[in-house]
């Protein structure tokens, strides 16, 4: 897993495709429809592996009651800034630099790096992953009244992975070459120009020789030269936002 602080040389500096999960609201919409989604399976899970009502509740004096509740508020709050320091923590380990805000109703972790796809795949699913088996085993390990707190923020880490799990299926359909800037709440797509390396000097005097015609001299007549700047070497991609 990598990352480049620059766009490196061959790649396209039109983006190929675009995220932007605040200014285009399909992709909103797309977002926040499998958030919903993910909230409502988890909600019925409990109730699919015998979980019963005082279960989800929990039971007890009404201050224990409150004291879980503070406890499961407490840890959501927490855990908004744990999942964006994880995706930071990969980011830096990939060798970017991270910044880290807060813009309409989503916490961010971004960067001006470039990354390769199995680092942003990596950067993207690693919350989701990590706190999910950290939650899997407090769920396993604590008394039986803590379970809705816990279950509470298991179903936050899904849920709220959303976002997460529709930028990792896009960068999964990209090219393997596709590298991504994630600046927190746009991501932008970069792939190769296909475009031949330029060539120098010696190379060009190198080929003439091999042809049997003299460095810089024209070709044969009736020969067509090569045109350039034409076919699949062009950088035609327009950003797709979709």
């Amino acid at each position: 897993m990598k990352s480049y602080a620059a766009l490196p040389q061959g790649y396209c500096h039109t983006p190929a495709a675009a995220i932007d999960l605040v200014h285009n609201k399909k992709q909103f919409w797309i977002v926040n429809g499998l958030s919903v989604v993910l909230c409502v399976i988890m909600l019925i899970l409990p109730a699919l592996w015998g979980r019963s009502l005082r279960d989800i509740v929990g039971e007890g004096p009404l201050s224990a009651l409150r004291l879980r509740l503070g406890v499961a508020i407490a840890g959501l709050l927490a855990y908004i800034a744990l999942h964006e320091l994880t995706h930071g923590a990969v980011m830096k380990a990939c060798g970017a630099s991270v910044r880290y805000g807060y813009k309409v109703a989503y916490a961010y972790a971004g960067s001006d790096a470039y990354f390769t796809r199995p680092a942003y795949v990596a950067i993207a699913l690693a919350p989701v992953v990590v706190w999910g088996i950290v939650f899997a085993v407090l769920a396993a390990c604590l008394p039986r009244e803590w379970f809705p707190a816990v279950w509470l923020w298991q179903l936050v880490n899904i849920s709220g992975a959303a976002g997460d799990f529709y930028c990792t299926c896009r960068i999964l359909r990209a090219p393997r070459d596709t590298l991504v800037q994630d600046t927190g709440t746009a991501m932008t797509f970069y792939r190769k120009t296909n475009l031949p390396a330029p060539r120098g000097p010696a190379e060009t005097a190198l080929r003439a020789v091999l042809r049997g015609r003299p460095a810089g001299a024209p070709p044969p007549a009736g020969r067509r030269p090569a045109r350039r700047g034409r076919g699949r070497g062009l950088c035609l991609n327009s950003s797709e936002e979709a």
